[in-house]
């Protein structure tokens, strides 16, 4: 008996990895156009806006994708989606490497932002039927970092790898990586723990309309507004981090694409250490709201002065870039508040909806600073690339502590229920 649990300890925890495997992976594709902003220009002759447009077209797809998404893995567990997904998103990679025409390349950031759809869903899954629910923020913090630790690794070391092989081959390397881990995925990971596997089955197969959990998320009010401001909240991430940070700091502290990629990355540090501390500390007061208010004040303060103060050295910087991260991690909250205001059978789609708005709003926001960076632009070119002054970069960056602000206001409106701590029956300790 000992021995078979030991071994399903082990199985677990395998099962997990690999979920959060596919998670790092999509991470790295998600955030690596930040690193080839001037490449994509010169190759496809393209300006800020369009390069916003083409980097956003991953959540374009992903975002509205959430929905099916989490429908397609409360019905059919994880396994086989994430397979797929893997396997289309290194698809993805290589059109998008092999590209010689820019809609080609939107193609591939399109397949790419497709098979990404299943990551988070997949992961927190994962999470929530291998594992006990007290554990749940914990879990989701500590694969959210590893999935953050993907975002460092897609802003400077690839940044290092792109100025020695180009980027062309360091995305069709990244296209082989993901088939890879899609077949590693299909013959290891299983939906439940044999324990329940029958039992998750037998309620699968009971289950009402496709769309009857996605009703019952979106009926209520409070799901809106949760997700309205992870929404806000997560834009610092997906579209400062996540694209603009990069070339921001490269105009505006005068330093190469590398030392910005790796000031940026820090951002994505901060999310490592912060998601499983803030999550465990939430899990042990019971309580998210007041952590997602002092750290979504604490987030405003740290961006605000990488923004507006000029002439910070450097480890002031790097400081303040990290603690944007770490404050901002406090966002997975969104979803534990999704999941806890919902009823159990439907915790994919709770997940998949607020994700879904809180992409939509990247999906919104990359652009968006292309578009205000281009019309405060007044034509000049470097190298036949888009020149775009400090002033131009601190107008149109000034829409995340905007949000941020968004983000307080929304979380101030959720009426928050306490965290479920209790024993999962079904599970072994």
């Amino acid at each position: 008996m000992e021995t078979k649990t030991k071994n399903w300890a082990i199985v677990k925890w395998l099962v997990w990895s690999l979920s959060v495997t596919f998670y790092f992976y999509e991470f790295v594709l998600r955030v690596a156009p930040s690193v080839m902003v001037k490449d994509l220009m010169a190759a496809f002759s393209l300006n800020a806006a369009e390069v916003g447009s083409l980097a956003a077209i991953y959540l374009y797809i992903y975002a509205p994708m959430q929905i099916p998404v989490g429908v397609l893995t409360d019905y059919f567990g994880a396994r086989k989606l994430l397979t797929i997904a893997a396997i289309v998103c290194g698809l993805g990679c290589l059109l998008f490497g092999f590209a010689n025409q820019e809609w080609i390349a939107g193609a591939g950031r399109l397949l790419m932002g497709i098979g990404s759809a299943f990551a988070f869903v997949g992961m927190v899954y994962i999470c929530s039927h291998w594992f006990h629910k007290k554990n749940l923020a914990f879990l989701i913090g500590l694969a959210n970092s590893l999935g953050m630790f993907g975002a460092f690794i897609g802003q400077g070391p690839l940044s290092m790898l792109v100025h020695e092989i180009g980027w062309r081959a360091s995305v069709i390397q990244l296209g082989i990586l993901g088939i890879i881990i899609g077949a590693v995925i299909f013959f290891v990971v299983r939906n439940d723990p044999p324990s329940i596997a029958k039992k998750e089955q037998a309620k699968r197969e009971k289950m009402p309309s496709v769309f009857h959990f996605l009703k019952v998320v979106a009926r209520k009010r409070q799901s809106w507004i949760n997700a309205l401001a992870s929404l806000c909240y997560y834009s610092i991430t997906v579209a400062f981090a996540g694209l603009w940070g990069i070339p921001f700091l490269e105009q505006t502290h005068d330093v190469s694409r590398n030392v910005a990629s790796f000031a940026t990355s820090m951002i994505f540090v901060g999310w490592m250490i912060g998601g499983p501390i803030i999550g465990t500390y939430s899990d042990r007061i019971k309580g998210r709201k007041p952590i997602l208010l002092t750290s979504l004040t604490l987030t405003f303060i740290s961006l605000a002065s990488v923004i507006y103060l000029d002439h910070l050295p450097l480890i002031a910087l790097f400081i303040l870039l990290f603690a944007v991260g770490f404050f901002s991690s406090a966002q997975l909250l969104q979803y534990s508040i999704a999941i806890e205001m919902n009823p159990h059978e439907a915790k994919g789609s709770s997940i998949a909806f607020t994700n879904f708005l809180t992409m939509m709003g990247g999906a919104i926001i990359q652009p968006l600073v292309g578009y205000l960076l281009d019309l405060n632009w007044h034509g000049e070119r470097v190298l036949g690339i888009p020149y775009y002054s400090t002033s131009d970069y601190k107008i149109a960056l000034s829409i995340f502590p905007i949000l941020v602000i968004f983000a307080m206001i929304f979380n101030l409106l959720i009426k928050e229920k306490k965290a479920p701590h209790l024993k999962d029956p079904d599970l072994p300790i």
